[in-house]
């Protein structure tokens, strides 16, 4: 009966300590279920490890003999309190807080066609290397007095800054929808990253600040007439990604699976992991989505119904506003740069006047390059534009 004790103690530990992965896998398991499991894991897993070992001592010094048959459960046991840190997500993917800025960006390790978040908030502009952040799945970083928080889901390739100033830094607490859960260091209110909205906690309901950002291939950060900040990377920093079980993330990624999102759930008018251009911006009326494909073999592309243009360098799709109904704007993009051709007027790639009769900057339109299935999942009533050949 002891020995049973023992062993169904050992598992119940094992199941707590694995239970971030499963649960999230698992669609059957609700978001309510990780958020408790994220409090009560650790407490729970470190009772049962101190109890059995406590109860082996005691079986020792009544029988004057150590129990071998124990060694088996309070090695499971060992391992389950290992697990309860390693296999939760907020270790495996750690965010970083405040790094720190380049000195010199032209000695960093990039490579041209290496993409960059671009972000330009309170007069301050910073960039981070996506093969950089993907690592750790959130960045938090000042900008003058605002506290910012990169989020980035290697999963479904969503990415979104975050103005956390009222809530502080975000860590990454679990993964849910095959998306992002993010929560706030403070309340450790879980939020959808690509909804913006609370599920559970202290704060809820509760609904995340997004701005503006941008994607820029590193050659043409390179070329910008203003040096921006860059963060401090190393080439240890651009290693291969991987989960915390090596060589399931290329498994993943090789197929058309979507963990924690099952196939019936999912709409298939596309391959899951079809790339596309999703415009997020809240000036837009709905929500529009475009293949991105079709985007960058057109390079430019006009949505005078809704105000804005996208523009396509490189393998990066980013997006400006303009008049609505401006049918008789004529932009192309020459040398890298973006050109009106009625108005004689030059921008340089993220939207910076150069010179020509329109004096202003364009102002960035938010749009979210992902996969397919996660656009669907999380914005389902969008409507999908396709471009002629």
């Amino acid at each position: 009966m002891v020995i049973a004790i023992f062993y169904f103690l050992a598992f119940t530990a094992l199941a707590i300590g694995t239970a971030a992965i499963y649960m999230t896998l698992i669609e059957v398991f609700p978001v309510r279920w990780l958020y408790y499991h994220y409090f009560i894991r650790k407490p729970i897993n470190w009772s049962i490890f101190l109890f059995l070992i406590g109860w082996a001592g005691v079986i020792f010094i009544q029988s004057n003999h150590f129990p071998i048959w124990s060694i088996a459960p309070l090695t499971i046991v060992t391992l389950a309190v290992v697990l309860t840190y390693k296999m939760h997500q907020e270790t495996a993917f750690k965010a970083v807080d405040f790094p720190e800025m380049s000195v010199d960006i032209k000695k960093l390790p990039l490579k041209p066609e290496m993409q960059l978040a671009v972000i330009e908030y309170e007069g301050v502009t910073k960039c981070y290397p996506l093969d950089y952040v993907i690592h750790h799945h959130i960045i938090n970083d000042r900008f003058n007095g605002k506290t910012v928080a990169l989020t980035y889901c290697a999963m479904c390739r969503t990415i979104i800054p975050f103005d956390v100033t009222d809530i502080g830094p975000l860590f990454v607490a679990s993964f849910k929808g095959a998306n992002m859960v993010v929560a706030d260091r403070k309340t450790k209110t879980f939020f959808q990253q690509t909804s913006f909205q609370s599920i559970i906690g202290k704060l809820h309901p509760h609904t995340l600040s997004m701005i503006p950002f941008q994607v820029l291939p590193w050659k043409e950060v390179q070329n910008l007439a203003t040096e921006p900040e860059i963060v401090s990377v190393s080439k240890k920093d651009f290693r291969e990604f991987q989960l915390p079980i090596p060589g399931i993330w290329k498994k993943i990624m090789a197929s058309e699976s979507t963990p924690g999102l099952s196939a019936k759930n999912r709409d298939k008018t596309f391959p899951p992991r079809t790339h596309v251009i999703g415009v997020i911006d809240f000036s837009i009326n709905g929500k529009l989505v475009y293949l991105k494909e079709e985007v960058l073999s057109k390079k430019v592309v006009l949505n005078p119904e809704n105000g804005f243009v996208l523009i396509g360098i490189g393998n990066t799709v980013n997006g400006f506003k303009v008049s609505r109904n401006s049918k008789d704007l004529n932009f192309s993009l020459q040398d890298n740069k973006i050109f009106e051709k009625n108005s004689e007027t030059i921008w340089d790639i993220r939207g910076k006047f150069i010179e020509g009769k329109m004096k202003d900057n364009l102002e960035v339109l938010v749009v979210s390059d992902e996969y397919w299935f996660s656009w669907k999942k999380y914005h389902p009533g969008s409507t999908l534009i396709t471009l002629q050949p």
